[in-house]
């Protein structure tokens, strides 16, 4: 590509302005990441969070929030400026070819059917409790005790349900319903929120001061499940929990593709021709880079919101009375509404099952393209798009039955739902989201000429997001492997 002035067309007028109109018009990817991670994130595990430490591990959602929209924003920005995926231009680094795309993809791709089958089987428990079967622990059917024969019935078609609605989907309607779902469940947390009259000095300290708090007496008491098991591993589901991790944003900065943002759904351009841009082109860049920053800021926005409101009903009502949801991770939260009245116990029935629904529904579209993005990132130019077209149709199905299998295995070969969420946490969670952040930074210096790279804010705040989770990443690992191996 010769003429500088072909790379960046004119950016339309409305994300030149910057006006609030503008800002949503370039909206989309972003709300199915958030509605994919709003659902389990929030419901289960930020709930799960104050309800087992109260106020105090509000930090983590924060800081996990504000450094994970770090992470995605400079890689779709890095991909609004090339046009090629970041899992491509990481195979350039130092080292054997395309060792770190392959660190990334290869846990990213193991873990990704843990979601469906994790998730699929809290909502299943869910339904069976909402059924009010009388269900004897003692029987069995076949392999199974009856109450957990009848937990994967109901998550089965659930994950059913889900498969069809993705086969029979696209983009566009996917954004408008995760707008939605997003909208219900904030309104419906925030009037929850000061409802509860929270311990505002505690919020305050719980959400600016990190601390690893021992579980209360009470909570080893009345959870035997909690004995021997490290507060850090709650920490790792936590941190992987608010926002998702690789395995979605791998796939989102693909679909950033169809929105033809700057170079983003256009080829990959060269260095040599990004050194020699003409100022208005250097300004055109520019501009473009705030689709994906807009983009990211409102659901992330949307994202920490949520995890906060739900973590803070988890300690102010939860924790209060001394109630950690386990076995079935949903009924207790029922509680945040009926504060209100007890008839807004049936809202929150029905904003759970849009949340989880939307959560499967959106991931079975975000996984497709993060392992086509994979393919293309370690094949190169030799795969074709047929061939990708049949990696993306594997992908639902390898989700789907891996997530059936899954399920259906027995607890006592298989771990239960949070064990199952903790390894997938610890093997594809904070860790590789720090790598990626060093992984942009040297991107960013290497290939990109001075008048496009990041300004010297957005450098600190990726290097010390790549620094926070890769510790806190780190620190999980050690403990997760230690335990396995008492």
């Amino acid at each position: 590509m010769s003429q500088s002035s072909e790379v960046f067309e004119a950016p339309p007028e409305r994300l030149t302005g910057l006006n609030l109109r503008g800002v949503f018009g370039f909206v989309g990817p972003g709300l199915i990441i958030a509605s994919v991670t709003i659902g389990s994130g929030e419901l289960v595990w930020a709930s799960r969070s104050g309800a087992v430490f109260g106020y105090s591990l509000l930090w983590c959602f924060l800081v996990a929030g504000l450094f994970k929209a770090v992470q995605v924003y400079v890689g779709g920005r890095h991909l609004t400026l090339t046009g090629e995926h970041p899992m491509r231009t990481w195979g350039r680094l130092p080292g054997p070819k395309n060792w770190f795309p392959l660190l990334i993809a290869v846990p990213t791709v193991l873990v990704m059917p843990i979601a469906f089958s994790g998730i699929s089987e809290i909502l299943g428990e869910y339904v069976t409790e909402l059924t009010g079967m009388k269900l004897d622990e003692r029987q069995w059917i076949g392999q199974f005790p009856v109450r957990e024969f009848w937990d994967n019935i109901f998550g089965s078609v659930v994950l059913v349900v889900c498969l069809l609605l993705a086969l029979k989907s696209n983009q566009t309607i996917l954004e408008r319903v995760s707008a939605v779902v997003i909208g219900l469940i904030v309104v419906a947390a925030l009037v929850s929120v000061i409802a509860a009259s929270p311990d505002l000095a505690a919020m305050l300290q719980g959400m600016f001061v990190p601390v690893v708090p021992d579980y209360e007496p009470w909570v080893l008491q009345q959870n035997p499940t909690f004995a021997g098991r490290s507060p850090w591993l709650e920490v790792a589901i936590y941190l992987s929990a608010v926002g998702g991790g690789t395995y979605d944003y791998i796939g989102y900065l693909g679909m950033l593709r169809e929105k033809n943002w700057g170079r983003s759904g256009s080829s990959a351009v060269d260095r040599e021709t990004l050194d020699n841009l003409s100022d208005q082109q250097i300004e055109r860049a520019g501009i473009w880079t705030r689709a994906p920053l807009m983009d990211t800021l409102v659901s992330f926005i949307s994202v920490i919101l949520v995890t906060l409101l739900f973590a803070i009903l988890g300690a102010a009502i939860l924790h209060s009375s001394k109630t950690v949801p386990e076995g079935d991770l949903l009924s207790a939260q029922e509680q945040f509404l009926e504060t209100l009245h007890p008839s807004l116990r049936y809202l929150y029935r029905g904003g759970v099952f849009l949340a989880f629904i939307g959560t499967l529904y959106g991931a079975f579209e975000i996984y497709r393209y993060t392992v086509a993005e994979s393919v293309k990132a370690v094949s190169g130019d030799s795969v074709r798009e047929f061939i990708l077209d049949r990696w993306r149709t594997g992908t639902i199905l390898y989700c789907f039955l891996g997530g059936l299998i899954m399920m259906w295995l027995p607890s006592g070969i298989a771990p239960g739902v949070v064990g199952k969420m903790t390894f997938g946490a610890v093997l594809g969670g904070a860790t590789l989201c720090g790598l990626w952040c060093f992984a942009m930074l040297w991107a960013d210096r290497t290939q990109l000429p001075p008048s496009l790279r990041m300004g010297t804010g957005l450098k600190i705040l990726t290097a010390l997001g790549g620094l926070s989770m890769t510790l806190l990443g780190i620190q999980t690992l050690v403990v997760y492997f230690q335990e396995q191996l008492q």
